[in-house]
């Protein structure tokens, strides 16, 4: 078991210096324990699902680098939850080198309020029964830093991180701060939070010695007796960190894993004596046959995804595009299978993943398009679909907007019947049952509505004297000190503006005939014909529930309105809505327009990918009409609510056909429709096309140079011999058996082929000198593509149709373009040998 030394102590230091908030209560107190190889809370043994959100104190997604709301980490932490994930691993802790960092520089020394989301982060996992694993620095120099903040200073290179005795000692110092850090939503010091199950030395560190990993984690044990310490390398396992007697959790990532690697690798672990688990592993690759072997192996006790990312503040997910990025539920299909798979195993292990509703939506804005309402929402944790619904009464009756359910990335969303004056609210459903509906929101005619909800103060045109604070579920604007207090918002045409407050006691307005605040009164609502020249208007108070209230004012039109704390400063702004007039109004149906792709009267097209015409000035939406008729009967396409002048048909069309096409352009006033374009598409090729018959090559060195071997795989050798059937050459590869387990070669061709119609690729095969598995891989439209032929197979004619390639797990995915083929690679995997390969080519389908 981990040893208890000093525990009374610290825990007496930890409850004198802070109280904790009730509202962010522990789910559970007790601290996980480590058992041999096995991790337990109290008695029971614990094995979890697991995901990363790397981006929880300091974030590189939105805008810039910045630390991220309080409602994107409550939502990722509900979101990982919901899918029964226990433990999530965050690079929080790793934080220097940036100005927003806990360390900028060493010569500036700490910069504590970057704990502000840190300790919400931990606050809120631990509110929720989220455990964290928390890396202290990083192999690599990425934007949140890593461990060549600690060698800049001295001059030194990265690999003095492990060996100079004054890098050391910074960060040790570093560490120790973070660790006695209190986090005062808690009242706790990190090292006495139960939250933090573990904490790494680093982020994948790839240099670290025997010496260096035994120093710091008995230095860190020490000051965190409770807590578990964790270390791993980039790939495969640090044997340094087996033998190392304070190190509990040895952490292995995988892109791509697989369940043979990860129980390998958990049997190696295991047999040292220590816990194992995957750190990360490639999201993508999350699936029944990876993760169900693994649920009966007690050796792995944990897997963590990379990486889950929640809701955006205003709409929509927030996107990262390194490939293994997971929203739930799925924007495609192969991201919900993957992300069924990752809850599955969770179940298995025991997780509950049906007990907590979906959170709560909120509506963010209401625009114009062609006088048409755009509504967006803020997402709801959890929340797997949306019900848009509407009425001309605030107490209903509320219908449904649209068709069916929509989701997140539906938002924003344009009501396509004009309704005029009308309310709005969105709720969520998760597996088929609502969660509680986001608050009505009205939008007139010829009005627009935007609602701040104070997470930043991004939207707001200016402030003084002002924090925010984050609450359990929401974040207000508070005043700081006995300095002026307001904020304001800029906003063209401004006729109504709401504000929602949280207070212990009802709020006092300013008198609105007074040319001076009333320093009696608590508020006052301003506004202003150019910001800088303010005066009070009329407002009023409602209460709205337990301790909230809303001060509502009815304005001139006015370009600026701000909300200015004029004595009592109890009250906090929780939200801003404010009714400004349509900045574009519409007076009649959109002028005429034209198609432009495909042309008009255009042959020999492909697909197409898109369809495309010109903007139609005031539109509010195009539908789009496909049909063989010229007349447009019996559409094959019909697609409305477009909201730009593209389309982006689901298949492409049937080859050698004449097509008819239009487009209407609607607005709240009318509609316009262009003339009826017709364009044939091309046949289906009945000749193939020949990829490689590796005769233009005028030797080895240019076939060599040519096929470029994966410098990552075995040794391998590629050489022209003859061909496999009649005069000519063939090539051959003749591999080395290694450590990696596969060789391979690449040929970027000078030129992209266009196999558009073709069935599959076909290629001579002799590999009666081999045992390897043999894969074909090609690159399409940037897309990665592979199929993999077992050992089994035999030489000769080979053909493999398109439809069996598939993106491997490592690499996004996307749409087979056969027209844009840049790349074509061959590998062998788990054996040495001689394989010769001739006549590659792309063969048509069968007539």
């Amino acid at each position: 078991m981990k040893r208890r030394t000093a525990i009374i102590a610290m825990t007496a230091f930890a409850a004198s210096a802070v109280v904790p908030a009730p509202a962010f209560a522990h789910a559970s107190n007790q601290f996980v324990t480590r058992d041999g190889t096995q991790l337990r809370i109290g008695k029971k043994p614990f094995r979890f699902a697991g995901t990363n959100l790397y981006w929880l104190g300091l974030d590189e997604n939105v805008g810039g680098v910045d630390h991220p709301t309080y409602f994107r980490i409550r939502d990722a932490l509900d979101t990982a939850k919901a899918m029964g994930m226990t433990v999530v691993r965050s690079h929080m802790l790793a934080s220097t080198g940036h100005p927003k960092a806990l360390l900028p520089s060493k010569e500036a020394g700490f910069n504590d309020e970057a704990f502000h989301t840190i300790d919400y982060a931990v606050a809120h996992a631990g509110k929720a029964g989220i455990r964290l694993i928390l890396p202290l620095t990083d192999n690599w120099a990425y934007y949140h830093g890593g461990h060549a903040d600690f060698t800049k200073p001295y001059g030194l290179p990265g690999e003095a991180f492990y060996t100079d005795p004054r890098v050391i000692a910074d960060y040790q110092a570093y560490v120790k701060h973070v660790m006695h850090h209190v986090n005062p939503l808690t009242g706790k010091r990190l090292v006495d939070d139960p939250t933090i199950m573990a904490w790494e030395l680093g982020n994948e560190l790839e240099g670290m010695t025997a010496e260096w990993i035994n120093a710091n984690a008995a230095v860190f044990s020490a000051w965190a007796p409770r807590q578990l310490i964790a270390a791993g390398r980039r790939f495969d396992i640090d044997a340094d960190t087996l033998t190392a007697p304070d190190i509990d959790i040895v952490d292995v990532h995988y892109y791509p894993p697989t369940a043979v690697k990860v129980r390998s690798d958990a049997a190696t672990v295991a047999a040292a004596g220590k816990v194992y688990i995957a750190g990360e592993y490639a999201s993508n690759a999350a699936s029944s046959e990876l993760l169900t072997p693994l649920v009966a192996d007690p050796n792995v006790t944990g897997m963590l995804s990379w990486s889950l990312f929640g809701h955006h503040d205003r709409h929509g997910f927030v996107q990262h595009d390194d490939g293994f990025t997971f929203h739930y539920p799925g924007d495609d299909e192969r991201m919900t299978a993957a992300n069924r798979a990752q809850i599955a195993y969770a179940e298995a292990l025991g997780a509950s993943t049906a007990r907590k509703p979906a959170g709560t939506p909120l509506i963010t804005e209401i625009t114009k398009r062609g006088g048409l309402n755009v509504v967006q929402w803020r997402g709801a944790a959890a929340a797997d679909a949306y019900r848009v619904e509407r009425s001309r009464s605030e107490r209903g009756p509320w219908r449904p907007a649209h068709n069916g359910l929509i989701t997140d990335n539906d938002t924003p969303w344009t009501d396509l019947t004009a309704p005029g004056d009308v309310w709005y609210r969105v709720t969520p459903l998760k597996n088929g049952k609502t969660g509680k509906t986001s608050d009505p929101m009205y939008a007139g005619r010829r009005e627009t509505v935007l609602v701040d909800p104070l997470e930043t103060f991004d939207l707001a045109g200016g402030q003084a004297g002002l924090e925010l604070r984050p609450g359990a579920d929401d974040t207000a604007a508070h005043p700081t000190g006995a300095g002026p207090a307001w904020i304001s918002w800029h906003r063209a045409s401004t006729r109504r503006v709401t504000f929602d407050l949280l207070t212990s006691a009802r709020p006092h307005l300013a008198d609105h005939r007074s040319t001076a605040a009333d320093r009696r009164s608590g508020l006052a609502v301003q506004v202003s014909d150019d910001g800088t020249a303010w005066r009070t208007v009329r407002a009023s108070v409602d209460r709205s529930g337990d301790g909230r209230y809303s001060v509502n004012a009815t304005l001139p039109g006015v370009d600026h309105v701000r909300l200015a704390w004029t004595g009592d400063r109890r009250a906090g702004l929780t939200r801003a809505t404010l009714w400004s007039d349509d900045p574009t109004p519409v007076t009649g149906a959109p002028p005429a327009f034209a198609v432009v792709s495909p042309a008009a009267g255009a042959t020999e097209v492909i697909g197409p990918d898109s369809f495309s015409w010109q903007p139609a000035d005031g539109a509010g939406y195009y539908t789009l009409t496909l049909s063989r008729s010229a007349n447009l009967s019996d559409p094959v396409i019909t697609a409305t609510g477009l909201p730009e002048s593209v389309y982006e048909p689901p298949q492409g069309l049937d080859p050698a056909t004449t097509w008819y096409w239009s487009v209407r352009a609607v607005n709240a006033a009318g509609s316009t429709t262009t003339p009826v374009a017709a364009f044939t598409t091309r046949a289906v090729p009945a000749a193939p096309v020949t990829i490689d018959d590796f005769e233009g090559y005028a030797d080895d060195a240019a076939l060599t140079a040519a096929y470029v071997r994966n410098t990552g795989g075995d040794p391998v050798t590629s050489t022209l011999v003859p061909a496999l059937s009649g005069d000519g050459r063939a090539m051959a590869l003749d591999v080395i058996a290694g450590s990696s387990g596969y060789a391979g070669v690449s040929r970027t061709f000078p030129a992209p082929l266009d196999l558009w119609g073709q069935e599959g690729i076909e290629f001579q095969l002799d590999r009666s000198a081999t045992q390897a598995t043999i894969t074909v891989q090609f690159v399409a439209g940037g897309v990665y593509w592979e199929h993999t032929l077992p050992a089994t197979t035999a030489s000769g004619l080979v053909r493999v149709p398109f439809t069996a390639f598939a993106p491997p797990p490592w690499a996004p995915g996307g749409d087979l373009n056969l027209q844009k083929v840049t790349q074509l690679s061959l590998y062998l995997g788990g054996a040495g040998g001689r394989l010769t390969i001739d006549d590659v080519k792309a063969f048509p389908p069968t007539r």
